[in-house]
């Protein structure tokens, strides 16, 4: 198995974004996901309303956007980090369905959490996770994430700064 390092990348160009509205148009891929309806619909409106090259702008308004990228590929999927007051609230998506299981999740996960820990100064971050996704909360359980809270469909895990530094 082998792991390449993943990157996560600020910039988000026009073929950035044709490859983000194939995966949200992906059911498997979006299967666990709270994403409002018809992603890739706007995704693809966006494309058509804009001629600009770069994205970038668009996906960081409402926090931090960043493409899992491996180097010899591209990118593979995307993290999302929302801050709200002391915390961050994270969002990762591998879309490109054949690197499922390879660890790229994992390496993601701990490259946001430290980026919200040590650039966004968050003493936690926090994962909202659909009970029926196995993966998901194995792999935020082996970052150092610990179940918070129990909703009717999903479950609220966190991470302190403290057990991330330890952990």
């Amino acid at each position: 198995m082998d792991q390449g390092d993943v990157k996560l990348q600020r910039e988000i160009y026009r073929q950035d974004v044709e490859r983000l509205a194939n995966w949200m148009a992906d059911e498997v891929v979006v299967e666990h996901l709270n994403e409002e309806q018809n992603v890739a619909r706007k995704l693809q409106n966006l494309l058509a309303q804009s001629h600009l090259p770069l994205f970038s702008p668009h996906f960081n308004r409402d926090g931090c956007f960043f493409l899992i990228t491996l180097p010899e590929e591209g990118p593979i999927g995307f993290l999302r980090l929302v801050p709200k007051q002391d915390k961050a609230e994270i969002v990762v998506v591998i879309g490109e369905r054949r690197h499922w299981g390879k660890g790229y999740g994992y390496q993601a996960i701990r490259k946001g959490v430290r980026h919200a820990f040590f650039e966004l100064r968050k003493e936690k971050v926090v994962a909202t996770i659909r009970k029926d996704n196995h993966r998901s909360r194995k792999v935020f359980r082996q970052v150092g994430f610990t179940k918070a809270e129990e909703l009717s469909t999903e479950t609220r895990f966190t991470l302190p700064v403290e057990r991330f530094v330890r952990h």
